[in-house]
């Protein structure tokens, strides 16, 4: 069979027929400080719209609306740190651990990028990267994809179990507001920190506990 390729068309090489070995990488290039401007705008949003929505969820009048809520009450926004601050520091983490190891095996990306959201919901439609360029073997791959869930898992579990000690063991009938389902890791950390709960009782959880349960959410879709 004749092997000639046209002269129009660039030769490739698989990723895997390439060096699976770090050797094989180039360094990324440097970062610009007009490529902080855009994730930094946005992460300062982000940081409003889920102190926004952490605070609100601790409203003890479920009439008002979110912009009453914040109108009526400026200063209630420092209530939604502990929510924020979970929340924020595992999908940073999550999607630092993308970038780290796209920098790491020479893949340009952007810096994190979280996207603000609606205060009645998390406050945040998760954080993403770009990659600028491609990935051109398996073992990048691989490393950039799991980084990612790995290094929000490992932020995620010990914030379920601040956020679960942190919790009330109410009786259902005094329940209210968002009933959440519960993973199998979410039920060992419960069993763990809380206990077996009588027939009747249920977890008001705190919301350091409710960031954390986000986190996992996001950190399974990624798997």
């Amino acid at each position: 069979m004749d092997d000639t390729r046209h002269p129009n068309f660039p030769q490739t090489t698989a990723p895997d027929e390439l060096t699976e070995g770090d050797e094989a990488d180039e360094p990324a290039p440097r970062l610009r400080a007009t490529d902080l401007i855009v994730p930094g705008l946005l992460f300062l949003a982000t940081v409003f719209t889920t102190l926004w929505a952490g605070a609100y969820g601790t409203r003890t009048n479920f009439r008002v609306g979110p912009i009453d809520f914040l109108l009526q009450d400026p200063g209630a926004l420092w209530r939604g740190i502990p929510y924020a601050a979970t929340l924020l520091g595992i999908l940073g983490t999550h999607e630092l651990g993308h970038y780290l190891y796209s920098r790491r095996h020479g893949v340009p990306a952007t810096l994190p990028m979280f996207v603000p959201g609606l205060p009645y919901l998390i406050g945040t439609f998760g954080a993403v990267i770009r990659m600028r360029g491609p990935i051109l073997h398996r073992r990048a791959l691989f490393d950039i994809g799991v980084a990612g869930p790995i290094a929000g898992f490992l932020v995620a579990i010990p914030a379920l179990f601040v956020g679960l000690k942190l919790s009330t063991v109410i009786p259902v009938e005094r329940g209210f507001g968002l009933q959440l389902g519960e993973p199998l890791i979410f039920q060992l950390v419960a069993w763990l920190v809380v206990g077996h709960l009588p027939q009747g009782q249920d977890i008001l959880i705190h919301p350091v506990g409710l960031a954390a349960w986000f986190g996992l959410l996001v950190t399974s879709l990624n798997l």
